[in-house]
């Protein structure tokens, strides 16, 4: 169930001109939002087209994977990403496309040696990015694009 305005993100309120798709998508993005905290490859999968799924994370360097490819790449995430919260800076759109604005702060697994660190040792980063989604008539992703820059904490 979406949450009313009031409890929203502040990134999830309007902009001025407050259309029609509006609360459609903001509630959409909001059960996007809860399945990634959640963790679940599986369950996040749920959003994506089986079929027609073409992503492209520029910030990590991957591009056109397709449904299986995407599974083990947020599979992975699971595995490497620690303490993952996000936040929504700014969405906009409509039910077939929409552009997401977000910070994710996390522990990473890995160290800058790339030797595995246990999770009370991983440092802190944050992300920032721009997602845009491509959505179906069926409301699954057929395409999406993510841009992002890591940060150190």
């Amino acid at each position: 169930m979406a949450q009313n305005s009031s409890q929203r993100e502040s990134g999830m309120t309007p902009l001025g001109h407050k259309h029609a798709d509006h609360d459609y998508i903001v509630a959409r993005q909001e059960r996007y939002v809860q399945v990634w905290r959640s963790g679940s490859p599986e369950e996040i999968m749920e959003f994506f087209d089986p079929k027609e799924l073409n992503y492209s994370h520029y910030g990590i360097e991957k591009e056109d994977l397709s449904h299986p490819n995407v599974k083990d790449l947020f599979a992975k995430n699971k595995t490497d990403l620690h303490d993952v919260d996000i936040k929504t800076r700014s969405l906009h759109g409509h039910r077939h496309f929409t552009a997401w604005e977000w910070v994710v702060t996390c522990k990473t697994g890995f160290g800058p040696d790339g030797k595995r660190l246990r999770k009370e040792e991983a440092p802190p980063k944050k992300m920032m990015g721009c997602t845009l989604m491509w959505w179906n008539k069926n409301d699954k992703i057929i395409r999406q694009h993510e841009y992002a820059q890591v940060n150190d904490m």
